[in-house]
């Protein structure tokens, strides 16, 4: 039964897939930027994130731009709809345990794993508490077609259901050698099968993920199985294989990031951070640590250049100090800290939530300094771009 419905949607697949369309040039999305609402009371911290883009890229992209702000207003209804919920269930439980209350949290963010004229691929990372032994947390993509605004599913990307659930299955056991994984393939199968496998596109390949009890107790965690498209040539469609030639991608925080350089080659990269709040940052097993006291760092950018370099960009504060910039050049087992910059990609003008710059484009970025740039210039945002050699100009 399972194989004949390998076959059907395979098939599905070949019939939606179509003819390929003429290659055009790729270029990187540019002019977007997140907005994160932190509210806090005795009985709930809330924190949610609002995804924009401005004029110019809405000129230019006005299919993504109305998806994405369709997008944005459900984030929004979904946070107050949370909000009030968890604020009439805490008062509730503050009521029954009043010695024994914990304040319930509720938190979002969103990164952007790839973003150009083919793909824009966001990854929305949640956690929240509400009373009970343990918080709950998860990750989920969400993919849209650039120029028609359509999300995007695992039937428009892949080619072959049963070669991508044996892919997936092969990745999750090499990672995680040690998990039994009782059941995945069954939940996999069925997830492809009814096009809804959680999964964000990346510039070389795909990452899917398995929240908490979706494949293993929660004390294993969540489950990320990337599959890059050198490692399956066949199995993606070449419109998603397509890249600008210089290109960003935000890594998740706390995880074991798997990317690619222009060889093709499987790459580790992961950010870890210690209880005091101070960094380490691996590449392959190399690992650097933190120069200057750099805490509350945010999840890192790594940005390919046309040169064919890679810089990983870390953005966090240096107490009484003020934000920076940690630069570091990484290759396949290699990783070395080229630049200090006293730049952030925070808006840290006097506004009442926190505004972020999203690094998408290396030729069109936007930052503020906690220095002035010149004789004649303040500590407001400026526009520049991303040097051959890593470092940042404006003007």
């Amino acid at each position: 039964m399972i194989k004949l419905r390998y076959f059907i949607l395979t098939l599905l697949l070949i019939l939606i897939c179509g003819s390929q369309s003429e290659a055009k040039e790729i270029k990187p999305l540019f002019g977007m930027y997140k907005i994160i609402y932190n509210e806090a009371d005795d009985l709930l911290t809330q924190s949610w994130t609002s995804i924009n883009m401005n004029d110019d890229a809405a000129k230019l992209y006005p299919k993504l731009f109305k998806s994405i702000n369709e997008y944005d207003r459900n984030l929004h209804d979904s946070a107050i709809k949370r909000q009030l919920k968890y604020h009439e269930e805490a008062q509730s439980l503050k009521q029954e345990m009043p010695d024994n209350f914990r304040s319930f949290y509720d938190r979002n963010d969103i990164i952007v794993r790839r973003a150009d004229s083919v793909v824009l691929s966001l990854l929305e990372m949640t956690e929240d508490y509400m009373g009970g032994v343990h918080g709950m947390y998860g990750y989920f993509g969400v993919n849209f077609d650039t120029a028609t605004g359509k999300r995007l599913n695992i039937s428009d990307v892949c080619n072959n259901a049963e070669v991508l659930i044996k892919a997936i299955m092969t990745r999750l056991h090499e990672d995680s050698p040690q998990s039994p994984f009782e059941g995945a393939e069954e939940h996999i199968t069925q997830q492809v099968i009814e096009d809804k496998l959680n999964f964000t596109i990346d510039p070389h390949g795909i990452s899917v993920y398995f929240n908490p009890y979706e494949i293993g107790c929660y004390a294993e965690g969540l489950f990320m199985a990337t599959l890059l498209f050198d490692e399956y040539p066949d199995l993606f469609k070449d419109k998603y294989r397509q890249l600008p030639e210089s290109y960003c991608q935000t890594l998740t925080r706390y995880d074991s990031n798997i990317v690619s350089f222009k060889n093709g080659m499987r790459n580790y990269i992961q950010l870890h951070i210690d209880d005091d709040g101070y960094y380490k940052v691996s590449c392959d097993g190399n690992i650097v640590g933190d120069k200057i006291g750099l805490q509350g760092v945010q999840p890192p950018i790594l940005v390919h250049m046309d040169n064919g370099k890679n810089y990983l960009y870390i953005d966090g504060y240096v107490e009484n100090r003020g934000r920076f910039l940690h630069v570091y050049q990484v290759g396949n087992n290699s990783i070395k800290l080229d630049w200090i910059l006293p730049y952030t990609f925070k808006n840290i003008g006097p506004l009442k939530y926190e505004t972020w710059w999203l690094i998408t484009n290396p030729n069109d970025i936007r930052f503020d300094s906690n220095e002035p740039l010149g004789a004649n210039e303040d500590l407001t945002s400026h526009f520049g771009g991303i040097n051959a050699n890593g470092s940042i100009s404006f003007g």
